[in-house]
Formats: structure tokens, C-alpha cells, sequence
């Protein structure tokens, strides 16, 4: 005579060892969080200039006076106005922090620190809209970036913000042409805010999620960096405080993303698995009826779904894409969310463009 034997607490200690190895990966990773919070060097900011008080701030006379005067207005009224966008026109002689004798072309990356870092001190944009816009010139490195803020990430993608550059900005600047290419950049800035207001206008609720979760994947690595660049720029005790929270996101993280891996071959099979499946082909409409009439139904699952879900592995499938849901809800948390805890107007994580301009002899 066969012996039951009991699954259950089988599946307990299998739960409980899942656990445990979970629980020690939380731990290696908040040791070594620590350790990295210890041993890392603290990055040395440099003091951020004080914030502009026109629209259009030339600090390096590139540009007349009469005409800094017209277009500042101009970009007031368009701010106002479109309510899309704060835009800011800044231009240095050099990159603030950069000593004389270095020379041009400061990298990429620490020119980026700076641009993030003054836009978000200096709070360009509407609170927790973060619709800011800020286009910096740096005159001695001729060099141009554009920092666009979380709200007008969907509308002035790196593309966008590349692209004006690169058509607007740059061949008149190479070309001495500074006034001229500024008035191109707003025009054509002008003409993409009001093509997306339009457009927003026009979409559905549904539509517009689309863009919003593929936006929010997209922007996960830069807002990756941007937290890494916070970790460096804080003292022992901010690094401590971020790095155990930091140990226990990436080990959720971690564990959703196996969750969702041991779902994709169960998505996969799914054609086939309906195709091949004995449940489907055997089910007889009155075994149906009875199984999911009010008393049956609410006795017990009936055994033809529940059957039908385990040929399927629709629990798999399930929890993949609960998983995969709940990463994007953490990550626009992050975006959305931090205006609710940090405070303030204007956040901004990177997204633009950095371009640099020749000189035409």
C-alpha cells in the first residue's frame, strides 16, 4: 500500500531555503555597500554660481545688449505663455570650476555634473511639473549642453535635444553666428512644444502610458548614474543611510527580475501549450456548467480552470508580469515620487544633449 506523502512541508523548507539565500544576499550586499561607503573617495563639488536673473543671461558678451534685452523678454512671454516649458539661456566664458591653463574641451561627463547639479540648485522649472528647460553656452570650450527636466523627458528626448543642437546651434556658432543661432534654437524649441501640446492633447489616457513606461525604462541607467553621482557627492553618513537602502532595492530588484526570467519560457510555450492541451480538448459543456455554477463555483475553484492554469503555468506568466509591473511603478516612484520627499521646483537627471562647436577659418 503506497504511503501519502505530504508536499507541504516540502514546499515550506523550499520557501524557507529561498529565504535564507535571499536574506544572506541582502547581507554581502549591505557589507559591501558599506565598505564602498567607507572607502570610496568623496567627490569635491564645486560651488555653484549664483543663479540667473534674466531668461537669457549672457556672462561672457557673446551677444549684444539690445539683443539679449529682446529675447529675454521673448522667452519670458514664452515660458508664461506655453506654461510647456521654463526655458533659461546661460552663457559662461568658461566652465565654472575648470582652472585657466587646462585645456578646451572639458570631458563630457564632469561637464554633465555641473549642468544637473546648477539646474536642480537653481530650481528652473514649476513645482512638480519639472518642466524645465536649460541650455547652457560655455564660450572658451565652445561647448553646448541642453538639460531637459523629468517632465519634458517624452518631448525633448536626447534625440530631440541632439538634433536641435546639431542643426541649429552649432553651424551658426561655428560661424560666428551666436545671435543667429540662438533665434533659430528658440524658434524651432517653440514650434516642438506647441507640436507636443497639440499631440497631448489629441492622445488618450491609454496611449499615452505607452510612451510614459518605455520613457521610464529607457531613463532607469541615467537614473542609475545620477544616483551613483549623489553617492559620491555625500558625506560617511549619507553614503551609510543610501547604501542600506540601496542593498535592499537591489536585492528586490534582483529577485524580481529572476522572478520575471522563470516566467519568459512559460510565455513562450504558451501557443503551443494551448494548442497541445488535454484540458481543452477533453472539457464537455455540461462538466463546464456544473463546474461553474454559483454553488460549485463558490464551494471551490473548479478543477477545469485550475487544471488548465497549471498546463499553462499561467501562475508563471502571472507573476513575470506582476513583477515586471511593479519595477516600472518603482522606477516612475523614484521620478515622480521624489518631488513629494525632496522638495522644491526642477529636477533634473540628465537627460539633453552635449555638443561641441568648430571654428570655420
Amino acid at each position: 500500500m503506497r504511503k501519502k506523502t505530504n508536499s507541504a512541508p516540502t514546499a515550506s523548507k523550499r520557501s524557507f531555503g529561498s529565504l535564507r539565500i535571499w536574506l544572506f544576499a541582502l547581507a554581502i550586499t549591505g557589507v559591501l555597500a558599506l565598505l564602498a561607503s567607507i572607502l570610496i573617495p568623496h567627490a569635491v563639488t564645486p560651488p555653484t554660481p549664483a543663479a540667473p536673473t534674466r531668461y537669457l543671461d549672457d556672462q561672457a558678451g557673446l551677444l549684444s545688449p539690445e539683443f539679449v534685452a529682446a529675447k529675454d523678454q521673448y522667452i519670458q512671454h514664452l515660458s508664461r505663455t506655453m506654461r510647456i516649458a521654463q526655458i533659461n539661456i546661460v552663457i559662461f566664458p568658461r566652465v565654472p570650476g575648470v582652472p585657466y591653463g587646462v585645456p578646451s574641451g572639458v570631458p563630457s561627463g564632469e561637464l554633465e555634473d555641473f549642468t544637473v547639479h546648477a539646474a536642480t540648485e537653481w530650481k528652473i522649472g514649476a513645482s512638480g511639473a519639472d518642466n524645465g528647460l536649460l541650455l547652457f553656452i560655455f564660450r572658451d570650450e565652445r561647448m553646448l549642453r541642453l538639460e531637459v527636466g523629468y517632465g519634458l523627458e517624452a518631448v525633448i528626448t536626447d534625440a530631440v535635444a541632439r538634433r536641435v543642437l546639431a542643426e541649429q546651434l552649432v553651424p551658426a556658432f561655428a560661424q560666428g553666428q551666436f545671435e543667429k543661432g540662438i533665434e533659430d534654437f528658440l524658434d524651432v524649441l517653440d514650434k516642438t512644444l506647441e507640436a507636443s501640446e497639440a499631440a497631448d492633447h489629441r492622445a488618450t489616457t491609454y496611449a499615452a502610458m505607452i510612451p510614459f513606461v518605455i520613457n521610464v525604462l529607457r531613463s532607469s541607467p541615467r537614473l542609475g548614474l545620477q544616483i551613483w553621482r549623489t553617492f559620491v557627492a555625500e558625506d560617511t553618513k549619507g553614503r551609510v543611510v543610501l547604501s542600506l537602502f540601496g542593498s535592499v532595492l537591489l536585492v528586490l530588484l534582483v529577485q524580481a527580475l529572476v522572478g520575471i526570467a522563470a516566467g519568459i519560457p512559460a510565455i513562450l510555450m504558451l501557443p503551443w501549450r494551448l494548442y497541445s492541451s488535454q484540458s481543452l480538448r477533453t472539457v464537455k459543456r455540461s462538466t463546464l456548467k456544473e463546474q461553474f455554477s454559483p454553488k460549485n463555483f463558490i464551494a471551490r475553484p473548479p478543477p477545469f480552470f485550475t487544471g488548465l492554469a497549471k498546463e499553462l503555468r499561467l501562475g508563471e506568466i502571472i507573476n513575470s508580469i506582476y513583477l515586471l509591473a511593479g519595477i516600472v511603478v518603482g522606477i516612475a516612484f523614484l521620478f515622480v515620487g521624489s518631488t513629494m520627499f525632496i522638495g522644491g521646483l526642477g529636477h533634473f537627471g540628465g537627460a539633453g544633449a552635449t555638443l561641441s562647436w568648430p571654428v570655420l577659418h
